[in-house]
C-alpha cells in the first residue's frame, strides 16, 4: 500500500480522506492545511516521504500549482494526484508534474483507483 500525503486546506476533506485511506491500508504520513506546510515537510530530510500526494488547488498562501513545482523540485519520484474544482488549471497542472487530475466533487472510487495504478 502507498504513504500518502494530504495537502488540502479544508480540514473535513482531510479527515475524511485520511479515514477513507488508512481503511484500505494506505498510510497517511502528513496532512497540510497550505502547501508551504508541504514544502517545509518535504525540505526535512527526517521525515517520512509520501510516494503520493493528495494535491488541493486553492489553498491560502501558496496554490497548489506552485506547491507541486516545488515539491517536485525536492522529490522529484512522488506522484502528485492534484485536486481542483477548477478544470481550467488541468494542462498546467499536468505539464508542471501531476501524475493524474480529479475535479471536484470526486468520487472515493476515482481517488482509489488512481491510487492503485499509481502504486502498482
Amino acid at each position: 500500500m502507498a504513504k500518502i500525503m494530504i495537502v488540502d486546506d479544508m480540514i473535513v476533506i482531510q479527515k475524511m480522506l485520511r479515514e477513507i485511506l488508512s481503511m484500505k491500508g494506505h498510510q497517511v504520513v502528513f496532512t497540510a492545511s497550505n502547501g508551504q506546510q508541504a514544502i517545509d515537510y518535504f525540505s526535512n530530510p527526517n521525515n517520512e516521504q509520501p510516494e503520493i500526494v493528495i494535491m488541493d488547488h486553492r489553498m491560502p498562501g501558496k496554490d497548489g500549482l506552485n506547491t507541486s513545482k516545488e515539491v517536485l523540485a525536492i522529490n522529484s519520484s512522488v506522484k502528485i494526484i492534484f485536486v481542483s474544482a477548477d478544470e481550467t488549471v488541468r494542462e498546467e497542472a499536468i505539464t508542471c508534474g501531476a501524475s493524474d487530475y480529479l475535479i471536484k466533487p470526486i468520487t472515493i472510487k476515482s481517488m482509489l483507483n488512481i491510487i492503485e495504478n499509481l502504486v502498482s
